[in-house]
C-alpha cells in the first residue's frame, strides 16, 4: 500500500530528509510544486514514544517565503523492536490507517502529509503536523487535571456512540479493513501471552523492591497481593472473557494507548474544534465503551486527586450520563455495569507494562542495562547512574504504578484474579527470577 507513490518510503528514519520532505510536502499539497524544503532541523521526541517506531521531529527551512507550517513530526521503522516482527507491522498499518481514517467518527488528530507504506519491502512513513508547535502536550510531568478530563469527555463519548455496536454489520467492516481486532480475542490475548511470562515474575520482583522511587511504598506484595503479575498472567483468558461482546460486553472503538504523551490541548478552531487532538493509534482495539476512560483513568495521566475519590465518581458520573442519553442501543446499560467494565479495563495498561515491558525488566535483571537496573541488576547502580531519558522513563512509571496500585486496590482486581481459573495454555516462555534478585 501506498498512497503516495511518487514519494519513495523510507527503511530507516535517517532516510527523512531535506529531499524526502520536499517530495511529501509537494505530495500533499502542503508546499508548492517550485518549492522546496532546503534544510532540515531534527530533535527526537522524549521517553515514551518510538516503543512501537522510530520517531523524531524535522523542522523545515523552505527555499521560497510561504505560510505553510514548519514543523512536522515523522515515523520510521524502530531500531529496538519489543514485540514480534509481525506484531509491530499490524501496528504500523493499523497507526497508518488510522491517520488516513476519515475524521468524522473519529479521534481529532494532527493533520497528516503522507501515511503510507510498503509491508513487502519493509517500508514505513508517516509524517504530521507537529502538534507541540501550536498545542500544550500534556506529558507525564504534568498529569491532568479534573477540569481537562472533563473537557475531553464529550469528544470521548462521540467517539463511543459512533462506533457502538462494532462488532457486527457495516461498522465491523470498516474496523476490519482497518485492522482493528478485538481486545479480548484469541489472536489479541495470544500476543500478550506469548510476551508476558517474559516479565511477569521480573515485574513482580520489581515492584516487590524496598526503598525504591518507582515502586513506592508499601510495595504491591504487601499492598495488592504477591505475585500479582504472574497470577494475572495466567488467568489473561478468563479476566478479558467479559470484555466479549458475545459474554453480553458493551462494543465500541478504543484508542488503546490514550495517555498524556499522546494527548494534546489547544484552543478550539476550524482544524481541531474539540480543544484537544491525540497521536498514536497502533493499539486501537474494539472493547468495552469505558475503554478509553480506563486507560486514561489508569496510566499515570491524571493527577492522583483525580483518579481518587470523589474525582473519579464524578468523572464515571459524567461520561455515563453523557453515553445514555446519546445511546440507541445500550439503553439498558446500568451504571454499575459501566463501572465493572471500565475497572476490568484498567487492566488493559498492566498487560502492556508487564508484556510489552518484558524486555526493561529483562534489561535491568539478566544484563544489569536500562533504567531497571537499580531495582533488579544488582551491581549497586543509584539514579546518580542515569541518563536523563532515563530518570525521565522511571518518572512515569513512578506516576503509573501508584494508579495501577490504586485501582487494583479500590476494585479489588487481586482477589478477582484469584478467584477465576488458571491456564498455561498458549503461554510463551516463563523468564525467571536470577539468583542474584532471591
Amino acid at each position: 500500500m501506498s498512497e503516495r507513490p511518487e514519494v519513495v518510503l523510507p527503511q530507516h528514519l535517517d532516510e527523512i530528509d531535506a529531499a524526502f520532505m520536499t517530495k511529501a510536502l509537494r505530495a500533499s499539497g502542503h508546499i508548492a510544486g517550485s518549492n522546496a524544503v532546503v534544510a532540515t532541523e531534527e530533535c527526537g521526541v522524549g521517553m515514551t514514544a518510538g516503543y512501537f517506531s522510530a520517531i523524531k521531529k524535522v523542522k523545515c527551512a523552505y527555499r521560497d517565503p510561504t505560510e505553510a507550517r514548519d514543523a512536522f513530526v515523522v515515523k520510521a521503522w524502530p531500531p529496538f523492536e519489543i514485540l514480534p516482527k509481525e506484531a509491530i507491522a499490524a501496528m504500523f498499518v493499523k497507526d497508518i490507517r488510522a491517520y488516513a481514517f476519515p475524521g468524522a467518527r473519529f479521534y481529532p488528530r494532527p493533520k497528516t502529509h503522507l501515511a503510507a507504506f510498503d509491508e513487502s519491502d519493509n517500508r514505513w512513513a508517516l509524517v504530521m503536523e507537529d502538534a507541540d508547535s501550536f498545542a500544550e502536550h500534556k506529558v507525564h510531568e504534568s498529569e491532568m487535571t479534573e477540569a481537562e478530563v472533563m473537557s475531553m469527555i464529550p469528544k470521548m463519548v462521540d467517539v463511543a456512540v459512533a462506533w457502538e455496536g462494532c462488532e457486527t454489520g457495516e461498522k465491523a467492516r470498516e474496523l476490519e479493513a482497518l485492522g482493528v481486532d478485538f481486545w479480548a480475542s484469541d489472536a489479541n490475548l495470544a500476543i500478550y501471552k506469548q510476551v508476558m511470562p517474559g516479565g511477569a515474575k521480573l515485574f513482580d520482583r520489581f515492584t516487590a523492591s524496598r526503598g525504591s522511587t518507582v515502586v513506592g511504598e508499601p510495595t504491591w506484595d504487601a499492598s495488592v497481593g504477591p505475585g500479582f503479575a504472574e497470577l494475572f498472567t495466567t488467568r489473561l483468558d478468563a479476566f478479558f472473557a467479559r470484555a466479549r461482546p458475545e459474554n453480553g460486553a458493551t462494543c465500541s472503538l478504543s484508542h488503546g494507548d490514550l495517555r498524556g504523551d499522546n494527548i494534546f490541548f489547544c484552543e478550539p478552531c476550524a482544524d481541531y474544534p474539540d480543544g484537544w487532538l491525540c497521536i498514536d493509534f497502533q493499539l486501537l482495539f474494539r472493547g468495552p465503551v469505558p475503554s478509553d476512560l480506563a486507560y486514561l483513568m489508569s496510566s499515570g495521566s491524571v493527577l492522583p486527586e483525580v483518579y481518587a475519590e470523589p474525582a473519579l465518581s464524578r468523572v464515571l458520573s459524567a461520561f455515563y450520563d453523557q453515553f445514555m442519553q446519546r445511546t440507541s442501543l445500550y439503553k439498558g446499560y446500568t451504571f454499575e455495569a459501566f463501572v465493572d467494565e471500565f475497572a476490568m479495563m484498567t487492566m488493559v495498561p498492566i498487560v502492556y507494562y508487564v508484556g510489552m515491558g518484558a524486555a526493561f525488566w529483562q534489561g535491568g535483571a539478566l544484563r544489569n542495562e536500562l533504567p531497571t537496573r537499580i531495582e533488579l541488576g544488582g551491581k549497586g547502580a543509584t539514579e546518580a547512574d542515569l541518563a536523563p531519558e532515563e530518570l525521565r522513563q522511571r518518572m512515569w512509571w513512578r506516576k503509573a504504578f501508584a494508579n495501577y496500585r490504586a485501582n487494583l486496590i479500590r476494585f479489588g482486581l487481586y482477589d478477582r484474579l484469584k478467584a477465576l481459573p488458571e491456564t498455561q495454555a498458549g503461554l510463551g516462555p516463563w523468564v525467571e527470577v536470577p539468583d542474584h534478585l532471591r
